[in-house]
Formats: structure tokens, sequence, C-alpha cells
């Protein structure tokens, strides 16, 4: 993908010196449009649409082959393991304080429960941000400085002296970085402001979020039933043999190959599986916006009647080989930091088996999140021009390379704000499902032994949650830096008060990095 350069898109009239860059007070200042003779006067033909996915290819094809084998066989075992579970297992229909059996129905309310608190409260949310968005910027920030504090003070308080430090140091520095952070707000809150407005535009978004969300739910519950009847299903393959220590008292020790080999495949299968899917919602929302900037406003109109249908098509079709691509890799790498995680578990007395595990999972850990940075504006690429995962990779660090992009993503501080709603849904829930045992009190949790666990289970699945269903947000995010950089000719024509900010505080964004350094 050649990108240009030396202002290619303008003409020589903004071919000069990069204005320069200054703070942005958080007013209702109202950026000019850039001069509609440069930008968007020629017929729409522009780079992003004239390249636009029009008549996609199927990419990747082996890959997609590859996940659905996987998915089939875990579908076999999965079937052998549930056959397993307690044969009074989701029978009990009475009184929910008369359930003995954690696998019941009054069980299975108190999941749909959580469920639809979480897709209530995220919805609320998404309310409140296209409302507020520079208020919940702001509130964001200051609410991670008291988070980071006050968690600080409740581990000094329970003498936890090293994390409490840690934690206190972060909030105080977290705090002072609002000085230097704050000129970013006015930004941020225009990138949320359009994102919410095209997310408007295309409610299908949200729609398709919440089935997305409903799948990912089902698929959990059906790979947790599995793995819970797992235990008993994979006894029968258990070898034990007996041994004398040097005391002479004998001992016994028991191995069970197959069934680490079965757990380890079902944890590499959930994981490629869980990015399978959230890959191919983040692409189909990509895909809708792409459409959106590309041809909103241009004289030959949609490519199609409906944009999110259409990139749904693409994404469960021709580019899936590549959205399975780039979740095999974060899915390895996620599948060896578990196992990495296990034997760190395993091994409380072998200090330097310990020191080695944390320094493999603390490296393990870097290598997956620069690998899911980049992966998520590749899947833009791909959403946007139907390409292979690999030119697609190659593309986005020339973007992020040659283009200044990282710029924009460094200053944009939406994620603070879906972190933010994401802990305030998981508390919410996590406090419904602790109401919920506490006044049904099943026979099950009578020693209060289930309390800690469903909790902390309520807690991660509906922060998992959350961030299934504002989707939208964080891909729309990414959709807009890419675009930007693509095709700043786009940009200027349906958000000509964001191209104003970015092409004078971000010069090197709409230009090329090279080009401005020239001057």
């Amino acid at each position: 993908q050649a990108y240009p350069q030396n202002g290619e898109y303008y003409g020589n009239s903004y071919n000069q010196a990069p204005p320069p860059q200054q703070s942005y007070e958080p007013s209702n200042t109202q950026y000019p449009p850039p001069p509609p003779q440069d930008y968007g006067n020629n017929g729409g033909d522009f780079k992003g649409a004239k390249h636009y996915n029009r008549e996609p290819k199927f990419r990747d094809l082996w890959a997609a082959l590859l996940f659905l084998a996987q998915f089939a066989l875990f579908v076999v075992i999965a079937a052998l393991f549930i056959k397993s579970l307690p044969s009074t297992a989701f029978k009990n229909s009475g009184k929910a304080h008369n359930t003995k059996d954690f696998f019941s129905l009054p069980t299975m309310i108190m999941w749909l429960c959580v469920l639809l608190v979480s897709i209530v409260f995220s919805i609320v949310y998404l309310g409140l941000m296209q409302m507020f968005a520079g208020k919940m910027l702001v509130i964001s920030f200051w609410f991670a400085v008291v988070s980071m504090i006050g968690t600080g003070i409740y581990y000094l308080a329970a003498k936890i002296w090293f994390a409490g430090g840690i934690m206190l140091i972060f909030g105080i520095f977290y705090a002072l970085m609002w000085f230097s952070w704050r000129h970013r707000i006015p930004f941020s809150k225009l990138v949320l402001e359009v994102v919410c407005h095209i997310t408007r535009r295309f409610p299908s978004t949200i729609a398709i979020s919440v089935g997305f969300l409903l799948i990912q739910a089902l698929y959990s519950a059906f790979w947790s039933l599995a793995f819970a009847g797992s235990f008993k299903h994979m006894q029968q393959y258990q070898s034990c043999s007996t041994h004398t220590d040097r005391n002479g008292r004998q001992y016994q020790s028991c191995s069970n190959v197959r069934q680490i080999l079965a757990w380890v495949f079902m944890v590499f299968s959930f994981y490629w599986t869980s990015s399978v899917i959230l890959n191919v919602l983040h692409t189909t929302i990509c895909g809708t916006f792409a459409t959106f900037y590309f041809f909103e406003g241009s004289p030959q109109g949609y490519p199609t009647k409906n944009p999110t249908l259409s990139s749904l098509k693409r994404a469960m079709t021709n580019s899936f080989g590549s959205i399975c691509f780039g979740s095999l890799v974060v899915a390895i790498i996620q599948t060896v930091r578990a196992v990495v995680r296990a034997i760190r578990s395993q091994g409380d007395d072998n200090v330097v088996l310990q020191l080695l595990a944390c320094c493999a999972d603390c490296i393990l850990g870097c290598i997956e999140a620069i690998v899911e940075f980049f992966n998520k504006y590749a899947y833009v690429e791909i959403a946007m021009y139907g390409k292979a995962f690999v030119p697609a990779a190659k593309d986005t660090w020339t973007l992020i390379k040659d283009r200044g992009v990282d710029a924009l993503i460094n200053d944009c501080l939406i994620g603070n704000v879906l972190q933010m709603g994401a802990f305030l849904c998981a508390a919410v829930v996590a406090l419904v499902a602790w109401l919920y045992i506490t006044i049904t009190k099943p026979e099950y949790n009578t020693t209060g032994l289930y309390t800690a666990p469903i909790i902390i289970a309520a807690f991660v699945l509906a922060m998992s949650m959350f961030m299934v269903l504002l989707k939208s947000i964080d891909s729309g995010a990414a959709t807009t830096f890419v675009c930007l950089a693509e095709d700043p000719d786009a940009m200027a024509r349906n958000n000509p008060q964001l191209f104003a900010m970015v092409r004078e505080a971000y010069p090197q964004v709409v230009r090329g990095v090279h080009a401005v350094e020239r001057f």
C-alpha cells in the first residue's frame, strides 16, 4: 500500500511549514472548515473510495479451515465432557434456597440477571458518553486517580506494604500528569463526539454488538460446562504409583497426561474462538465506519444499502481467514502465558523456577500487548481494503511509523472513559450477584464457599460484556485514525472541525512525517 507524501492530497496552498502546536482549552471554540475548493471537489474520487473493498476475495483460507477444524474437535470433546456432569444438573426447578446443586435453574437465573444488568448498564453508559463527552473524559481521569490512591490506602491498611506503596506512587504520578494531559481533552472530546454521531447514524452497530455479546455468552457458558465435566471424565485416564521416600514412608504420586493435554487444548480453543468472535465484530464495525468516511456525501453514494450487514458478510466470508490468522497469533501467546502461570502456581518451593516463570510471563505479556495493538489497526485495513493479514499488518506498521498516527492514539483519552465504564459496570453487576445469593441463600452456599468465586466471576464477565457492547466506540475511534491518515480528503469533507484540529496540532498525520521533517 503506497501512502501519499509531500501533501499530494492538497496542492501547493498547503505545501508550507506546519503551524506551531498549541494547547486547546476545553471551550466551545469552533474550528473553521478547510477551504471547499481544496477538499472534496474532485467528483468524490477519493483515494479511500477508489481502493475500498468493493469486490473482495477470499484471504488466508487456510487459517479459516484450521479454525473450523479445531472448533469441530472442541465440540466433539465438549459433548463427551458435558455427558459426565451430574445427572441432576439443571433439573432442579424448585425454590432457590432449596437448591443443593450449583448446576441448577436458579443458578442460571442468577447469570441471566448478570447478563441483563450488564446490557442495561452499558447502554445507559453509552448514552451518557454521547450527551456528556467532555465531562466524562475529566471524570474518568480523576476516577482512575482516586481508584489507585484508594487501593493503595487499602493495601497499606491491610499491611501489604509493597503493593500499597506502589499504588500510592502511581496514583500521585497519575494525578500530576493532569497538567500535561488536560490539553488532550478537546481533541478526545471531538473524536468521541464524532464516533458517537456515526454510532447514532448507524444504530445497527449497537444491535450487532448485542448479538455478538449473546454469542460470546453462549459460547462461554458451553465452554464452562465442558471444562467442569472434564474433571470427572478424565479421571479414568489417571495413573498412580506408590513411592518410598528416604525415611521409608510411602506416598502416592498420580499423573494424568491426557487431562493436561485436554485442558491445554480447551484453553487454546477458548482463546482462539473468543478472539475470532470479538475480531469479527471489530472488523464489521470498522467496515461500517470506513463506509461512512469514504462515501458519506459523495456523488456516487454508499456502495450498499446496509453498510453494517455488508461489512458483517465480508467479515464472515472473504476476510474470515485473515481474522482467524490474526486471532491465532494472539491465542498462541495467551495459551503459552496460561501454561507459564500454571507452572508458577505449581512451583512454590522452586525459587529459580518461579523467577524464570515470572520473567517469561512478563515478556509474553509485553509481546501480547504489542501484537494486539497492531492487530487492532490491521483489522481496519482488512475491513476497508479486503487485504490478507500479513499485508495488512505491514501496512499498519507503515501507517503508524510514517504517518504519525501513534501521536493521535497516544493523545486520545477515550480508552480511559471505556475503562472507567467497564469497572463501574463490573462493580454494579458483582453487587447484584452478591445480593442474589445473599437473599436467596441457596443450600450449596450455606458455608459461603461459593460467594467469592461467584462475585469474582460476575465482575470479570460484566467487564468483558461491557467492552463487547461498547466495541463500536473503540473500533470507531481506531477507524477514524486510520481513515484520517489514509485519506485526509474524506475526513476533511465529513468532519471538517476534527480535520482542522488535527491539521493544526498534528500536521504530520495529514501530510506524512517525512514531508514535515524537510521544513
